[in-house]
């Protein structure tokens, strides 16, 4: 697994993981090659302050990944997209 911390992006920090993990044909049963899946976490006040913002964020239809890099990159983008929607005027 890889984790990565950047920010702050418009006052959030964003905490980007990717893991690999084997893949599952769901139509033939058979094992894959490995996939990178990612996951995000939001923080504000930076991201070793114990009061923490989460939120799921939409990361889109489902995705595989070849890479780590792909995968962290992909859910950077969806916790910005989030950070956005979140700090537009109502």
């Amino acid at each position: 697994m890889v984790d990565r911390v950047t920010g702050p992006y418009r006052g959030y920090y964003i905490s980007a993981s990717a893991r690999l993990l084997p893949a599952h044909d769901a139509k033939t049963g058979d094992a894959g090659t490995a996939i990178y899946v990612g996951s995000v976490s939001l923080a504000q006040n930076g991201p070793d302050e114990p009061r923490h913002f989460e939120a799921l964020v939409d990361l889109g239809p489902e995705q595989r990944f070849a890479t780590e890099d792909e995968a962290l990159a992909s859910v950077e983008k969806a916790a910005r997209d989030y950070i956005d929607r979140l700090l537009q005027p109502t």
